[in-house]
């Protein structure tokens, strides 16, 4: 992405995104750490970064947000180097569905996320709501992270894994994640005993990478996928949730089938785009469909 960059004091201004919306990105449902204030307006934290974001057609300012902080976390975190015109043309060849898709949201871009945070997240996703989702994490950070203040608000860090690791099974579920929290704490001691990486997973290969993550306890396929696209491991991943499964039927496949045959129908027709794919379809039939 080719744009300005203005850092005063503890603000930083871009200017002259593209293919870049706040609220299509953080209400996508890939994330679960952002507190909207109004229209592309919002309060979020990585790591123990705090920043308010708010968006004015292709200017941003990052508010608590240095331009060395820009540069460190936010530019990575939301993927400002990529061309996603580029990818958009690409995906919309001879493709209607993707045309319609990328035309409803074409400021959608896959953020990268801390590996261990998505993980946990997406274990607690399943079979969740996301309203239900962002409260349990929001509670286990503030029962097991650190606070932050900020601009009147409290902000907590994810917990790391060592300490999920010892907390105990009947203290987790004072975040009402039920038996996920079970699910929590064994990610956590195995995730602490050997620590993963985002490049770990990268030099595995896909479908090592997959495995792998496949071995942590409350870890199927989609969300072993959802933790590969959003962490940034492999933009190949292709998580098919209700939505896309729908989407994919009716404009693709034409059939109800399984999820391993639309996962093949994918790869065939995305190929390293999958992920990209993945969002802009599974927004457009959650919001139309």
């Amino acid at each position: 992405m080719t744009a300005s960059i203005i850092g005063i004091n503890n603000t930083t201004t871009v200017r002259g995104l593209a293919n870049f919306d706040l609220e299509s990105i953080l209400e996508c449902g890939q994330c679960f750490r952002w507190e909207r204030n109004g229209h592309n307006d919002y309060s979020g934290i990585v790591g123990d970064k705090v920043v308010r974001i708010v968006q004015k057609g292709d200017s941003a300012v990052f508010h608590g947000c240095t331009e060395l902080d820009f540069s460190e976390t936010w530019s990575e975190y939301f993927d400002m180097k990529t061309n996603y015109g580029d990818i958009i043309e690409k995906l919309s060849i001879n493709d209607t569905v993707i045309q319609t898709a990328t035309g409803f949201a074409p400021g959608i871009r896959i953020l990268r996320q801390p590996l261990f945070e998505t993980l946990v997240s997406f274990i607690i996703s399943a079979n969740n709501s996301i309203p239900n989702i962002r409260r349990i994490i929001f509670t286990l950070s503030a029962m097991y992270g650190k606070r932050i203040d900020f601009e009147d608000r409290r902000f907590y860090t994810f917990p790391e894994a060592a300490v999920l690791a010892e907390a105990e099974v009947n203290d987790l579920k004072l975040s009402k994640a039920g038996y996920r929290c079970e699910y929590i704490k064994k990610t956590a001691t195995s995730f602490k005993n050997s620590p993963l990486t985002v490049s770990n997973l990268k030099s595995m290969g896909y479908l090592n990478a997959k495995k792998t993550l496949e071995q942590f306890m409350g870890v199927g396929s989609k969300v072993a996928d959802c933790t590969l696209l959003f962490s940034g491991a492999y933009v190949s991943a292709f998580p098919v949730d209700v939505w896309v499964k729908k989407i994919m039927e009716e404009f693709y496949i034409k059939e109800e089938t399984s999820l391993k045959r639309i996962r093949q129908f994918a790869d065939s027709r995305f190929g390293s785009l999958a992920g990209y794919a993945q969002q802009y379809l599974f927004y457009y039939a959650r919001s139309n469909m």
